[in-house]
């Protein structure tokens, strides 16, 4: 018990988190009209403090007050990818469908089943629950008794959790397989080749599905359905990181 008390005190004698100065620090520019510095703020809260919902839909729209579309539009999706519901991205992308053209796909039933809990929440619900299920199926087996009753419960509920998680999992993952056009003026090619003959158009902050890569190309499908390729440097997908790619720098060698 003494030990438990000493824990409590170390626990209430800890100093508290510290406060997010760099968001503060980027919310006040961006209200001064200095966006520049507001992106420079939150990228720099982003890389110290790690990637959130509100920091991401804050990024995007400083990025979207620059000119910079499909940065923007990247940091708005991504911030979706953690939080669903977050009203800031969610605006941000309606008002860039809506003033500056931005076309992007309509959600699948399985995305916008997907879209009532974040990408990790329901890994954690269909992992949580598939373990439930087995160690309440196998505890009886290894003691050698009949299940009790609370046992049997907890089956039924964790394998109905299990399986409503299912396409929550499957919606997750084909939204996250869409990508962010990040050039503009490029065009869908019929091959995956430099002479490749151009199919459509596409603009900077389209959101496109992917499919498969090839030879240093990707296949997409744009919103209206058409499909090609561009090259795999022209796009880069909501899943992979926070931060968006910085196009400016050269890649290694």
């Amino acid at each position: 018990m003494r030990t438990w008390w000493l824990l409590l005190a170390g626990l209430l004698a800890a100093p508290l988190p510290a406060a997010e100065p760099n968001a503060d620090a980027g919310q006040m520019a961006y209200a001064a009209g200095d966006f520049v510095g507001a992106v420079e703020k939150w990228q720099a809260a982003i890389l110290a403090q790690g990637a959130t919902a509100g920091r991401l839909a804050a990024l995007g729209n400083a990025e979207w007050k620059l000119g910079r579309k499909g940065r923007a539009m990247l940091c708005w999706e991504r911030a979706l990818l953690l939080d669903p519901r977050d009203p800031v991205a969610t605006a941000g992308i309606r008002h860039a469908q809506s003033a500056g053209g931005i076309d992007r796909p309509a959600l699948t039933w399985a995305e916008n089943y997907a879209s009532f809990l974040g990408a990790d929440t329901w890994l954690v619900l269909a992992t949580a629950s598939f373990w439930l299920v087995v160690l309440c199926l196998l505890l009886p087996r290894l003691r050698r008794r009949a299940p009790t009753e609370w046992q049997e419960k907890a089956v039924v509920a964790g394998a109905t959790i299990f399986l409503l998680s299912l396409p929550g999992l499957w919606g997750a993952h084909v939204y996250a397989r869409r990508a962010v056009v990040r050039q503009a003026d490029i065009f869908l090619r019929l091959t995956p080749t430099a002479r490749g003959e151009p199919v459509s158009g596409v603009a900077e902050g389209d959101i496109v599905r992917t499919e498969r890569p090839f030879n240093g190309y990707v296949r997409v499908t744009t919103a209206d359905g058409k499909s090609g390729w561009l090259q795999a440097r022209e796009v880069e997908p909501l899943w992979g990181g926070g931060l968006p790619a910085n196009l400016d720098q050269k890649p290694a060698p």
